[in-house]
């Protein structure tokens, strides 16, 4: 068990520290991460006269919040846009499609706009539609051209810092309206339960019935992980699906057959993107040049 302890400057180092990164850190928080770092228990009072001391306190009650939202620098993201490209996890296209069909991360974005005065109505929901997959994309490039705009990291952690000050009551209230029936208890669970719902979707109304028992990582290694070749014509926008020779479903017939199913189904459909373009994916999967193995 911890016992009471006096403070040092390496815990008072670490306060700092953790206040400087994260603004809205309560004494309270503080305690339960100093414990779990240095094996000690202080008091609110002597993590409060750290905080006090290297004027780091935060503004009290909700007039508070608000006007640390507006305080906030507006977050500048750069819109990519190319013809044709390849795309590591291109195959998150169908969970894609499925948030346009559901239209789950502009719903979303309209209900929390008030908390991100400093992201514009264009650019919220690209920055929830982010961090959605970013579990997906190993790599961020890939992440980027998929979602059609580069967000900084810094971008990334000033909106998480925001979200966080959203109380969960109306983080769940704004998932509900967006179609979102699942309830969480911390605000870093928002996206992932998003990306669950999509590929719930994706598995209800794409795929044969006997995907809708499988979890998401086996969708992973199955679909979600195939590449996609993107190009760009007019008003289209067309992906082809590739995968490696090593693939280990690319000669499984039934799999094959479910993955045409599939596409076939996307595009019935008819989805547009917010370009106006129509969604349209390749039946055929072709093998990946080997110099992006």
């Amino acid at each position: 068990m911890a016992k009471p302890y006096k403070l040092n400057e390496d815990i008072r180092e670490f306060i700092i520290a953790q206040k400087n990164k994260n603004p809205d850190l309560s004494c309270r928080k503080l305690i339960p991460i100093i414990r779990e770092h240095f094996q000690v228990s202080l008091s609110k009072s002597l993590i409060n006269n750290v905080i006090k001391e290297n004027n780091l306190s935060c503004p009290v009650g909700r007039r508070g919040l608000k006007k640390r939202l507006v305080s906030k620098q507006p977050i500048e993201i750069k819109i990519i846009r190319k013809e044709r490209g390849f795309i590591e996890h291109g195959g998150c296209f169908f969970l894609k499609i499925a948030d346009l069909i559901l239209s789950l991360t502009p719903n979303l974005a309209d209900n929390l706009a008030v908390y991100f005065p400093n992201l514009s109505k264009q650019s919220l929901p690209k920055m929830i539609e982010a961090l959605i997959y970013t579990p997906l994309f190993n790599n961020q490039k890939s992440l980027w051209l998929f979602i059609g705009k580069e967000i900084p990291s810094e971008g990334i952690e000033q909106y998480s810092q925001q979200l966080a000050e959203v109380p969960i009551a109306e983080l769940n209230q704004a998932m509900e309206k967006a179609g979102i029936s699942r309830n969480i208890n911390k605000y870093n669970e928002l996206h992932k339960e998003c990306l669950l719902q999509l590929n719930s979707y994706v598995q209800t109304n794409f795929f044969p019935s006997a995907y809708q028992f499988l979890d998401l990582p086996e969708m992973q290694e199955r679909f979600y992980h195939l590449w996609a070749n993107i190009k760009r014509g007019e008003g289209i926008l067309e992906i082809q699906f590739l995968c490696s020779e090593g693939f280990a479903w690319k000669n499984d017939i039934v799999w094959q057959e479910d993955l045409i199913y599939a596409v076939d189904r996307v595009n019935a459909s008819r989805v547009f993107t917010q370009e106006k373009e129509l969604l349209w994916i390749s039946s055929k999967l072709e093998i990946l040049p080997a110099n992006l193995i």
